[in-house]
């Protein structure tokens, strides 16, 4: 009986402290940016993410079109075409100035708005810069060039995230 009696006791009182422990935490504030900047900044990032890859394919084949017909007399095959990669571009553009929109309301801060509005203009400024015609670019260039791209665009990503809600 005594064990008994000994384990209910026990038993209480873990669930009365654990129950008090529960309410006594506190919870931190919301470090999230709004939800209109972060559909934002996720939009954006996976347009040109899309965008980018539609253009490494892109050189990718043309590299190959390239090197098929190299020292050749006549042209076997046809160049890869542009549309995919050129719609694309276009289309996101589109897509990210609506986005940008709802974002620009709900940034408060007028440092906000300004980091708001460098991470734009450099994302339009990467994706416009996407594709050189006649496919001049090689693949390794392009991959040095998209690097620095993307680290810019992580960069002003970041700062965005770090304003004032």
């Amino acid at each position: 009986m005594k064990p008994k009696l000994i384990a209910l006791i026990s038993a209480t009182l873990l669930g009365v402290v654990a129950a008090a422990s529960a309410s006594a935490q506190i919870r931190p504030a919301d470090d999230a940016p709004p939800e209109a900047i972060s559909r934002y900044m996720v939009g954006t990032r996976l347009g040109y993410i899309t965008c980018s890859d539609k253009y490494r394919d892109y050189v990718g084949k043309w590299e190959k079109f390239s090197f098929a017909n190299e020292g050749q007399t006549t042209v076997t095959g046809s160049p890869p075409e542009e549309v995919d990669y050129r719609s694309c571009a276009q289309e996101t553009l589109v897509k990210g100035r609506n986005l940008y929109s709802g974002a620009a309301k709900s940034a408060t801060a007028p440092s906000s708005k300004a980091a708001l509005k460098d991470y734009q203009t450099t994302w339009e400024a990467s994706l416009a810069s996407l594709g050189r015609p006649g496919g001049a670019e090689k693949p390794l260039e392009y991959r040095a060039r998209q690097s620095k791209a993307q680290t810019r665009l992580d960069e002003l990503q970041r700062k965005v995230e770090a304003q004032p809600k």
